[in-house]
This record gives structure tokens, sequence and C-alpha cells, in this order.
């Protein structure tokens, strides 16, 4: 059946969803003008980048505690201030600490609003429309990705890269303002009382399977192949093939921009061939994508290629969300998807560190043949996996 008002629902979680993650690629775009303007190493543009995932760590699992019982919309109200705080202390201080600290929010706003806009599109959505709407979700998201570094590209034709920051402030700060009077939730009031009635671990030990802790493993390796990809392409772009910056940013920007595509097409997938067929198949021709964008030697090739991998790597996302609310019960998603976030926040802590070392010891390509040992450990994942 068809649930209530679904599709306005999921038209402002989607609208919220972008507007959360314009901001949330500009570290990895800007960290090559970063380490030109104040000087800093690779090691230390890495650390810059990695600091803000730390919090994000450890935040992960109180957000999905506070959603399961706060309900969505504060959560996803406080988020989006987050960002608006974000972007104000990005135009306000021009010291390292506070672009760090901004980064820092950006990634926080991220963390809190996952679980509950997550948990919100997984209970307003109809069964057999779950992986399309998800997919939906996280298009709009993708389109944010892409929104902000193309934004930086074209600001920085004219303006200092700050600029980029202030643009979305007033539409940022529009929808946290909305999102305290939109009601997103189908949740009764009984669920609600119910869930705060609950020890603070019950939403733990129902989500904690041996089924659940396997898809995360898949999600570890998952992020670590496309971290190492994202935190020094447009630094690869720049300093190994003698792009602009805001050319780079662009590029950069474009691969999320498809990605609208892909993660609709991904949970379309999903739902026709099952979640095994369609993880196996897009992440193989990712992989291949991604070979061909080492070996190419001209730019377009580089490009081109790179914007395919994009494509193919963005389609698995709606579908390992849906398996999230598969094997979990609906009460205790927010913490669920927090716990799903777990992995992404260690890479992006552990991977532009290592990474960084391995570019001192080697050259920046050696991104490339990295992320690809990590797809392959992903596909093996994948055909272990039973859920």
């Amino acid at each position: 059946m068809v649930k209530k008002d679904f599709k306005l629902r999921l038209l402002f979680l989607c609208t919220s969803h972008t507007l959360l993650h314009v901001y949330s690629d500009l570290p990895l775009v800007l960290l090559p003008i970063l380490i030109n303007d104040y000087g800093l190493s690779v090691l230390l543009g890495g650390v810059v980048v990695s600091v803000p995932r730390a919090f994000s760590l450890v935040f992960s699992v109180p957000s999905g505690l506070l959603a399961d019982r706060l309900g969505h919309t504060k959560l996803i109200s406080f988020s989006l201030f987050l960002e608006v705080l974000a972007a104000s202390l990005i135009m306000l201080f021009s010291t390292v600490e506070a672009i760090v600290l901004s980064f820092s929010l950006t990634a926080l706003a991220s963390t809190f609003y996952h679980p509950p806009a997550l948990s919100a599109t997984t209970d307003i959505s109809p069964t057999d429309f779950r992986s399309r709407g998800l997919g939906f979700h996280g298009a709009s998201g993708t389109l944010g990705f892409a929104l902000g570094p193309i934004t930086l590209g074209l600001v920085l034709n004219w303006l200092e890269w700050r600029y980029a920051y202030l643009i979305w402030i007033a539409p940022i700060f529009a929808i946290a303002v909305t999102a305290l009077f939109v009601n997103i939730s189908e949740h009764s009031h009984d669920e609600r009382d119910e869930s705060k009635g609950k020890s603070l671990t019950t939403p733990l030990r129902e989500v904690l399977s041996l089924t659940f802790l396997s898809l995360l493993l898949f999600m570890l390796f998952r992020s670590a192949a496309g971290s190492t990809i994202s935190t020094y392409l447009t630094t690869y772009l720049t300093k190994s093939k003698g792009l602009e910056a805001s050319l780079a940013s662009i590029v950069f920007g474009l691969s999320p921009l498809i990605g609208l595509a892909s993660a609709i097409t991904g949970g379309y997938v999903g739902d026709k061939l099952g979640w095994k067929k369609s993880l196996t198949s897009v992440i193989s021709t990712a992989t291949i994508a991604l070979f061909c964008v080492f070996v190419s030697t001209s730019t377009i090739q580089i490009v081109l290629f790179y914007l395919a991998y994009g494509f193919f790597n963005n389609m698995t996302m709606p579908v390992t969300t849906s398996l999230v609310a598969r094997i979990v019960p609906s009460k205790s998603r927010g913490t669920a998807y927090s716990l799903q976030f777990i992995p992404m926040s260690i890479v992006g802590i552990v991977v532009p560190i290592v990474l960084s070392i391995l570019i001192n010891l080697f050259e920046i390509s050696i991104i490339f043949p990295t992320a690809i040992i990590l797809y392959i450990i992903v596909l093996i994942i994948t055909q272990i996996l039973t859920l």
C-alpha cells in the first residue's frame, strides 16, 4: 500500500540531502589550494582532512541513538544549522585552525543528518519502492556533492575560494528552519514513548548481529577504496597532469553530478537483480574503469574513464542502504545507519595519512593500484556475504 504523502516527504528529504552535501567534498577539492596557500606538506594536508572524520567517528553511535529516541526532524534541522555555522566560520576567519574547525562541523553535520534521514526514507517508502526511494535520496545527496566542487570551480575564476561557501548559506538556513515545522516521521507517539522507555543500549543489541557486522566489513573496504581515489584526485590532476585548480574542481564535481543518474539506476537494478548480482556487476565495472584511468595517457581519457568509474561506483549506495533496512528492525534503523558510517569515518581518518606516506615513498599515481586492490577485496567479500 502506498503510504500517505510519501512522495512529498521524500521530496523534502531529498532537498535537505542536497543542501547538506554542498560542502562535504570541498575539503578534498581544496586540498591542493590549502597546501599551496598555507605551505603545508602532503602529510599535513592529509591530517587537515583526517581530523574532521575523527569528530564524525566519536559522534557516530550517539547520533543514531538520538535519532531513534528523538525522532527525525530535530536532528535534520540541527545538522543543517551546523552547516550554516561551518560556512560562517570560513567567511569570518582565515586561519588553518578555523578552517579545520569548519571542516569538522561539516563532518558532524553529516554524522547527525544521515541516521534520521535514512531511517525516515525507509519508513515512508513502500516496501517495493524502498531501494528506489533510497536511490532518489542518495541521488539528491550526490547532487550536493557535485554542486559544491562545481560552484568552487566557477568561483575560483573571479573570487576567493571562500565565496563558494557564502553562496549556499541562505538556502541551507531556509531548509534548516523549515525542517522544524515539517512532519516527516510516520512513527506514532506510542512508538516514540516506547522507545524512550528502553535502555539506551537496547538498539545496539538489536542491531549488532553477525549479518550486520559482515555488512560493515564490506562497507569498510568499499569506503577505503573510494576514499583512496577521492582524497587525492584533485591533487593528482593539478600536480601530475597540470590542470588548473578550478578545472580540477569541476572535473571532481562532474562525477557525482553524473552519479545522480547512477544512484537512481542503482536502486532500480538492486530491486530487479537482487543485492549480490547488482553489487558484483557494478563494482567489477567500476574497477575496470579505474584501471583504465590508471593506464590512460591523455587528460581527456583520464576524465572520461574517471566519470565512468564514478557512475558505477555510485550505483552501490542505494543497494547497501537498502540492505540495512532489510536486516534491521525499523525502530532501530537510526542506530544501524549511524553504525554504517563508522567504517567511513575510520577510513576518512586513516586513509589520507597512509596515502600521504605512500605518495612520499613512491608517487601520487600510487592511489590507483591501491584502490584497485581494495576493490578486488570488496568483490571477494561480496561473494562471501550471506544476508
